[in-house]
C-alpha cells in the first residue's frame, strides 16, 4: 500500500471513531433530558415510558420512550437494578 491509502484509512477510522463518540454523547444528553421528565424534541413534559423489558436481575433494562405531543420515539438500554432477597428490583 502506498502512503495515500494508509493515510486515507487512518483518517477514515479516526473520523468514524469521533462520530461514534459524538453519537454516544448526544444519546446521553437525550437520556438526561428524559430523566428530568421532558421530551428532548419539543421540550414539553409529555414523555412517557411505553415499554420496559428487563434482561435479568443483574442485566440491563430496555425502555421505549414516546412523546404524546410531537410523537418523538427512542429506545434506551440502561443498567438495571439488582437482586435483593432473591427478587429482582428496578
Amino acid at each position: 500500500m502506498d502512503l495515500y491509502t494508509v493515510s486515507f484509512l487512518i483518517i477514515f477510522v479516526v473520523v468514524g471513531i469521533g462520530l461514534y463518540f459524538y453519537y454516544l454523547y448526544e444519546k446521553g444528553a437525550r437520556l438526561r433530558y428524559i430523566e428530568k421528565g421532558f421530551c428532548p424534541k419539543c421540550r414539553r413534559d409529555t414523555i412517557e415510558i411505553v415499554d420496559r423489558k428487563s434482561h435479568g436481575c443483574s442485566g440491563t433494562v430496555e425502555m421505549r420512550i414516546e412523546c404524546r405531543e410531537c410523537e418523538y420515539k427512542d429506545t434506551f438500554t440502561i443498567e438495571g437494578g439488582g437482586c435483593s432477597g432473591g427478587r429482582c428490583s428496578l
